[in-house]
């Protein structure tokens, strides 16, 4: 069979498979916001704490106001330098190319946005904080669907999904503007996209091998937002010399950095039968 015909009798079906993920992906989106929309009318808006915006360390080194909090962030850089270096490396397909690029963009920008953030912690400074962080969650669960369910949703997820989890920031900063702030729509993203990538990991298989990368990502989530809850009991533990917003950081570019491990080291599985495997480092960038 030549290119011509098989790509002629190709094309159809791979214009329907497309759809079918964007679809799903926009069902998905929906079914968020119907959640959100539910309770919020039960349970009201869900404010944004002032409290939030008091960290333990308040150190300032070299002129630099809560250096602690601040300099972490350099974690988060280094994780998001290092996936953009990896770029002819890591094995993945044309679609799940673009959330891999989603992904070393978000980390990068969450790492500037976050110390950003940290010179002067309010809430509007923290919206420049959330902001790439949901880029980085949408990219996360975008390649965690394109390995558990079809390489497409690399691609074909990335706006529906950016539209809930950015639109979410967004939502919460215009309702702050307006005394009457409303975070649960991101907090709902936020915990959603850990639920859903721990349900793949548990209850479906992937169609490459090196998952231990991603469970590492998960534990390290874990410890991430334990240390975040005991930010000031981490610090008097440690007689003020860390605290737990501070390993809250540094976890977190370990987080970054497990995701792109399991991007570099991954293997095609052999029986993954109806699920193409991810292509090698043959691939450009």
């Amino acid at each position: 069979m030549t290119r011509g015909a098989a790509a002629g009798g190709a094309l159809p079906h791979e214009r329907w498979g497309r759809a079918r993920i964007r679809h799903q992906s926009w069902l998905l989106a929906g079914t968020t916001i119907a959640a959100w929309a539910v309770l919020r009318l039960v349970f009201g808006p869900m404010p944004q704490w002032l409290s939030y915006h008091d960290f333990a360390d308040t150190r300032t080194w070299l002129g630099i106001p809560l250096a602690g909090d601040v300099l972490s962030n350099l974690a988060i850089l280094a994780a998001g330098i290092w996936g953009a270096t990896l770029a002819r490396r890591v094995r993945v397909d044309d679609d799940e190319r673009v959330a891999y690029r989603w992904l070393v963009v978000g980390a990068i920008t969450t790492a500037f946005g976050s110390a950003y953030y940290h010179l002067d912690p309010n809430n509007a400074t923290l919206f420049w904080d959330r902001l790439p962080m949901a880029v980085v969650m949408t990219a996360i669960l975008a390649l965690v669907l394109a390995d558990r369910v079809d390489p497409r949703y690399g691609r074909e997820s990335l706006l529906p999904f950016a539209f809930v989890g950015v639109g979410g920031v967004v939502y919460w900063a215009i309702t702050e503007s307006f005394g009457r702030g409303d975070l649960l729509l991101y907090m709902i993203v936020r915990a959603g996209i850990s639920v859903v990538v721990l349900w793949m990991l548990v209850l479906r298989p992937g169609r490459t091998i090196g998952a231990k990368w991603l469970v590492a990502a998960v534990l390290l989530n874990v410890v991430m937002v334990i240390s975040e809850h005991f930010d000031r009991e981490i610090w008097e533990l440690t007689r003020g010399v860390v605290s737990g917003h501070n390993l809250k950081h540094l976890i977190a570019g370990g987080v970054i950095a497990c995701v792109f491990g399991w991007l570099l080291h991954r293997r095609a599985r052999p029986d993954a039968v109806g699920r193409p495997p991810a292509q090698g480092r043959a691939l450009k960038p």
